[in-house]
């Protein structure tokens, strides 16, 4: 009946006016329960940061959650709320980190209060890459003045912070020591990555990146031809991908090259344990490509 059709098309909305009820309804009760600070930060590597400097003393929201891809998600209901308790926000900071352009600025800006730090440290105007997070020696600068900010934002952390800081640098540095002595053999190689993101690892280790997107925009014919006479040439086995983003493309010139697909995750949460996986990766498929020749790497 034409009744029941009208009850059958409501119930949609119902569900989602009773399911933010509940959300919200949730969302109260947890706060009263919790009342630590709320840090929010753009990416997972940095909760994990965060995490290292003030263990369970804050609680920490990623605003990019697993699995999303930063040049298209936008922030869902929790994470909005989260920001509107915060302390304090960590960003990126990089000019080209499409997520903070298109969608945290114009929330900042209603969050005047919101303390903010931006661990791009005044990096990047003239780099296209943002994923600094990925270099070692980047990190170890992001210590100190992360430790500064937090310091006011997790006070019942404060004390804890100094200690917890050079725990950290020496993580770090054992983190930058492990990936120096699994990519010495892959210096000078080039590995081929349909993604841009691994540039701040490949110039401090060595290696030759060769992207085949740009500024998060895929390659023309001519230049995808370019690219993939250029890893035919080189012998390369492996095409590097992203778990954030559709597999096509990497599956496309891995069988134009007779090559296979790997997933490397940038954003991965563990971060010393990803980097060390990611090297370890790195390193096996430059051994694969006999036909590379060496390169002189000046660094």
């Amino acid at each position: 009946s034409r009744a029941q059709q009208r009850i059958a098309r409501a119930r949609p909305a119902a569900a989602a006016a009773l399911a933010l009820l509940a959300l919200t309804a949730g969302c109260s009760g947890a706060r009263e329960a919790d009342p630590r600070p709320t840090i929010v930060v753009s990416v997972p590597p940095q909760a994990w940061l965060v995490e290292r400097l003030v263990g369970d003393a804050a609680e920490i929201v990623v605003m990019i959650p697993p699995g999303a891809s930063p040049a298209t998600f936008e922030p869902e209901l929790g994470q909005l709320r989260a920001l509107s308790r915060a302390s304090l926000y960590v960003k990126v900071g990089h000019p080209h980190f499409p997520f903070e352009a298109t969608s945290i600025d114009r929330l900042l800006a209603v969050h005047p209060e919101l303390r903010v730090i931006d661990l791009s440290l005044g990096e990047g105007s003239a780099d296209h890459d943002p994923h600094l997070w990925l270099s070692p020696a980047r990190v170890a600068a992001m210590i100190e003045p992360l430790a500064e900010a937090l310091k006011t934002a997790v006070p019942d952390a404060a004390d804890e912070l100094p200690a917890r800081s050079d725990a950290l640098r020496r993580d770090v540095a054992a983190t930058d020591a492990a990936l120096r002595s699994v990519l010495a053999s892959a210096r000078g190689k080039s590995f081929l990555s349909v993604h841009a993101a691994w540039g701040h690892l490949a110039a401090d280790y060595g290696l030759i990146q060769i992207a085949v997107e740009q500024d998060n925009k895929a390659p023309d014919p001519h230049r995808l031809a370019e690219l993939i006479d250029r890893a035919r040439a080189l012998g390369i086995a492996v095409v590097f991908a992203q778990p954030q983003f559709d597999p096509a493309s990497a599956e496309l010139i891995a069988a134009e090259l007779g090559a296979r697909v790997e997933w490397i995750d940038p954003l991965a949460r563990d971060w010393a344990d990803n980097l060390v996986r990611v090297a370890k990766q790195l390193a096996a498929a430059t051994r694969e490509t006999a036909a590379q020749p060496d390169r002189a790497v000046d660094r």
